[in-house]
C-alpha cells in the first residue's frame, strides 16, 4: 500500500532562497502574480500605492520587492513608463525562486517538462567533461556515491516510503558527485536545476518499487558508472542520456499528453 507521507518536507525547488519576514511575503506574492499572468508581458502591474493599500506594507518593501523581481528578470521600472513586466524570454528561469513561482501559479507541469528538457540537453555533456577531467578526490567521491547508491537498493529493512526516499537521495548524491567531478565551480551551479527535475518527477511519480523495475533502472545507472570508472567519456555520455531518456518515459508513461 502506498504510503501517505510525503516523500520529502522541503519544498520540491533546489536551493530556493529564503527571503523572510514581510518582504518575502510581498516578493512572492508579487513573483507568482507575475508568472501567473495577472499582469501579462508588457503591462504596468498595479501602482506602489496601491500595492502599499492591498497588501498593507511600507512603500520601503514594496520598493524592494520590485528590485528584487528586477534582478530575476520579471520586471523594469522606469520613471516615465511605470513598472512593467518584462517579456517571458528575459525572466531568469534557472533562477530557483523564479521555479518556485511557476509552481505556485500552477505550472507544475510545464515546469518539469522544461527541466527534464534541460537535463537531457546540458547533463549528458557535463558528464562527458566530467570523465574526462576528474581528478582522484573527485572520482573516489563518485565511487563512494555508487557504493551507497547500490547499498540503499540492496537493504530491505526500511518500509516503502522510507526506501523511497533512500532511493531519491542516493540518486541526488550520485548526479552531484558526478556534475561536480566536472571542477567547476559554474557547473556546481546548474545541479539545483537538475536536482528539482528529478525531486518533481518523484513527487508526481515517487520512484518504483517493483523489484525487476529497480534493477532495470540500477542497470542504467550502473552503465554510467562504469563508463565513468574506464574513462570513457562518449560512453559516459551516452548513459547519463539513457538515465534521463528513462526519467522522462517514466514520466511521459504515467503523464498522457505530456
Amino acid at each position: 500500500m502506498r504510503s501517505s507521507r510525503p516523500l520529502r518536507s522541503m519544498t520540491p525547488i533546489a536551493g530556493t532562497i529564503e527571503i523572510r519576514g514581510i518582504l518575502g511575503t510581498v516578493v512572492a506574492n508579487l513573483g507568482v502574480r507575475i508568472i501567473r499572468g495577472d499582469w501579462p508581458e508588457g503591462a504596468t502591474i498595479a501602482k506602489e500605492a496601491d500595492l502599499v493599500t492591498e497588501l498593507d506594507v511600507s512603500r520601503s518593501v514594496i520598493r524592494e520587492a520590485c528590485r528584487i523581481l528586477t534582478a530575476k528578470g520579471l520586471i523594469r521600472s522606469r520613471t516615465s513608463d511605470g513598472t512593467r513586466v518584462l517579456p517571458r524570454s528575459e525572466w531568469r528561469m534557472l533562477d530557483p525562486d523564479v521555479m518556485d513561482w511557476r509552481l505556485r501559479a500552477g505550472d507544475r507541469d510545464g515546469l518539469l517538462r522544461d527541466l527534464l528538457k534541460f537535463c537531457l540537453i546540458v547533463e549528458p555533456g557535463i558528464i562527458e567533461h566530467a570523465t574526462m577531467l576528474a581528478d582522484s578526490p573527485a572520482r573516489q567521491k563518485v565511487d563512494a556515491a555508487w557504493q551507497a547508491k547500490k547499498e540503499v537498493h540492496r537493504d530491505q529493512s526500511r518500509d516503502e516510503h522510507d526506501h523511497r526516499a533512500a532511493l531519491i537521495g542516493a540518486d541526488l548524491a550520485f548526479h552531484q558527485a558526478l556534475i561536480h567531478a566536472a571542477g567547476s565551480e559554474l557547473v556546481d551551479q546548474i545541479f539545483p536545476a537538475i536536482s528539482s527535475a528529478l525531486e518533481l518527477m518523484w513527487e508526481q511519480h515517487p520512484p518504483t518499487i517493483n523489484a525487476a523495475d529497480e534493477k532495470a533502472e540500477l542497470d542504467l545507472y550502473e552503465g554510467l558508472y562504469y563508463a565513468f570508472c574506464q574513462k570513457n567519456p562518449q560512453e559516459a555520455g551516452h548513459a547519463m542520456r539513457k538515465v534521463i531518456e528513462h526519467v522522462i518515459a517514466r514520466h511521459r508513461a504515467a503523464t498522457p499528453g505530456s
